[in-house]
């Protein structure tokens, strides 16, 4: 049964150049239980405009509209200037499985929504899930096969409503949808919106009890104006710690633009273990008010971290997103779980860096369409130790064309950023994200995935690879658009509003992406790639491991096997097992492994005959590897 929201608690928060922030402790009790196995044949019915709309309407067009054309003036369109970013010259990330969401009777590719708002997420044994506006496809990219089957293998996001008996549940528009896998617990968190107005405005986040989607979520609903001033929420952000999944959203004004009808950006904070257990109220933080110097941030941006979730801490990214340029970030920090009562919070600006700028439209190779490109708000973000990158829609000062932004702040505690601007002689690129695809919690090294388009190219998307000095390879093309995209009565088609991209944290060196592409008649579809950087491969036993005091008995071996090995510092690591080719095979533990020496012994007869290698890694790094033969 659903019941309403109970807050419990007003408190005021710590922290520097911040007064206005507060916190309410509540518990989320509005939810209920979804079971695709036995989702009805939907339709996926939708009532609606052929595009989403912006949240001001036509009011919001007008504005960016003028804004593009002043930003045409001050940067007129030429042939940009590539400037030298380091000496990488030639692809260097490895294009493996590329393929797009397609339909499971035919397997013909999947139209995109209006816009497509491309997410992505892809669980250790191999499920993927993606999702657009406003459906959910996944795959098992190891069996090579569908995971929803008839009579509903694509399902909406109306079908986790799970109203069926309502026969206006269609016309709740669900949009917005994001997705997010849990290393720890070996789960997704699925997210969408519903409803545009304070009456109807919440925000829907299902977390499963497994890696496979078809089993059982459990469903919350947060409310779109939790504070009761007549706001609705939209464009929502997420990430999650050890404990705690964060969730950042936008409170507009009905019947008003992104800008003067902006209220402000809400944290919600809920308890992870709460939450995947389908508790009947869920812990849960509030925190809003978010200001410097007395002007409110928006489009707070949380921020991943590298080797998977760490922590109690979680970073915020920020910028000014509205100005034709400017140089300013905002680096928020929140400190403690969902049951901490000291509400800690860190607000901190630099500025002084490298410009970004109001993205122009982006040329399609069709006539006279182009691509709306929204602003320059942070569109990605992820944390390496104490480093923090981020990117960008920004324009190209030296072309006038639309490209990306990429900023590094080496220290998030004492930030100042270093920004590059990333350009192409024939690719407008946009709406980037970011992941880390390195293999050790020392490594920097950063993907970019951003979409593309250009006036002699159709719609695709590319990747840009940053090795761990800082030199920056190509724009190197991942998928190839068939055609240009025509959907909408005018010139300007949506383009974004984000991409998907995930490392695929039991791989060294593999990220996922899911981006835009044009196809068929003028259609936008989304298409599904994996990365793979210089460094993929199986880990080296001689360059990783703390391989001193190693012993393994028997070997070969075809039930037991048993490893002796030294640690110098305790480590709350992961045991897996891998092929000679660093392909996962298993997870055979978790936990803290004490200091000095340490006896490992496991069962192998499930295995195939064959060499693999059995590791001990952190977020410090890998500990010991060693090889052992099954026969």
């Amino acid at each position: 049964m659903r019941r309403i929201v109970l807050l419990l608690t007003l408190l005021p928060m710590i922290g520097l150049a911040q007064q206005s922030l507060t916190v309410k402790h509540m518990q989320i009790s509005d939810h209920w239980t979804v079971d695709p196995r036995a989702f009805q044949e939907d339709f996926s019915v939708e009532l609606k405009n052929i595009e989403a709309p912006l949240p001001g309407g036509d009011l919001d067009r007008e504005e960016m509209r003028a804004l593009k054309r002043r930003m045409n003036e001050l940067y007129p369109r030429t042939t940009p200037v590539i400037s030298d970013r380091g000496d990488r010259s030639t692809d260097t990330l490895t294009v493996g499985q590329s393929f797009p969401a397609d339909f499971f009777l035919n397997q013909a590719p999947i139209g995109g929504g209006t816009p497509n708002d491309n997410t992505l997420a892809i669980s250790d044994d191999g499920k993927l899930i993606s999702s657009w506006n406003s459906q959910l496809w996944a795959y098992d990219i190891v069996a090579d096969t569908y995971l929803f089957a008839y009579p509903n293998m694509h399902p909406s996001f109306n079908q986790f409503l799970n109203i069926y008996n309502d026969t206006a549940f269609s016309l709740y528009f669900p949009f917005d949808p994001k997705l997010l896998y849990d290393p720890i617990r070996e789960r997704f968190i699925m997210l969408f919106m519903t409803g545009r107005d304070p009456s109807n405005s919440a925000t829907i986040v299902c977390f499963s009890t497994s890696t496979d989607p078809k089993d059982l979520w459990h469903a919350y609903r947060l409310p779109g104006n939790p504070l009761n001033y007549d706001t609705w929420s939209d464009y929502p952000q997420i990430a999650i710690n050890e404990n705690s999944f964060y969730l950042t959203l936008n409170q507009l004004y009905p019947d008003s633009g992104w800008v003067e009808g902006f209220a402000e950006t809400l944290l919600w904070q809920m308890d992870l273990d709460e939450a995947f257990a389908g508790a009947e109220s869920v812990t849960t933080k509030l925190w809003t008010g978010f200001t410097y110097e007395g002007k409110n941030i928006r489009y707070l941006h949380p921020v991943k971290t590298h080797m998977g979730p760490q922590g109690d801490s979680m970073y915020l990214v920020a910028n000014r997103p509205f100005v034709e340029t400017n140089d300013t970030f905002f680096i928020v920090r929140v400190e403690g779980d969902t049951d901490d009562p000291s509400n800690a919070v860190d607000v901190k600006m630099t500025s002084g860096g490298l410009q970004y700028g109001h993205p122009p439209y982006a040329k399609q190779s069709g006539g006279n369409q182009e691509f709306w490109t929204n602003d320059a708000r942070v569109l990605g973000a992820v944390r390496m130790g104490n480093e923090i990158h981020i990117t960008g829609n920004t324009v190209d000062f030296n072309s006038g064309r639309a490209t990306i932004y990429h900023g590094k702040i080496a220290d998030a505690d004492a930030p100042t950023v270093v920004g590059t601007i990333i350009s192409d002689p024939v690719k407008e690129l946009g709406f980037p994200n970011l992941d880390f695809i390195g293999v050790t919690s020392t490594d920097r090294d950063v993907v970019i995935f951003a979409n593309h388009t250009g006036e002699t190219i159709h719609p695709g998307n590319s990747a840009i690879y940053i090795d761990h000095d800082g030199n920056y390879g190509p724009v190197q093309t991942v998928a190839k658009g068939e055609t240009y995209v025509d959907g909408l009565p005018w010139a300007d088609e949506r383009w974004g509003d984000y991409t998907g991209l995930q490392r695929k944290f039991n791989e060294t060196a593999e990220v996922w992406v899911a981006g835009y592409w044009g196809f068929a008649s003028q259609r936008p579809g989304i298409y599904i790639s994996q990365l793979q950087s210089p460094k993929h491969g199986p880990t080296s036993v001689e360059e990783e491991g703390e391989q001193a005091g190693i012993s393994i008995y028997p070997n070969p071996t075809m039930e037991w096997v048993q490893f002796q090995f030294d640690l110098a510092g305790s480590v709350d690591g992961v045991i897996e097992i891998r092929d000679l080719q660093g392909r996962y095979v298993a997870t055979i533990g978790k936990g803290m492994i004490k200091s000095g020496a340490n006896q490992l012994g496991f069962d192998v007869s499930s295995l195939a005959a064959g060499t693999y290698v059995v590791l001990v890694k952190s977020d410090e790094g890998v500990h010991f590897t060693e090889k052992f033969i099954k026969q």
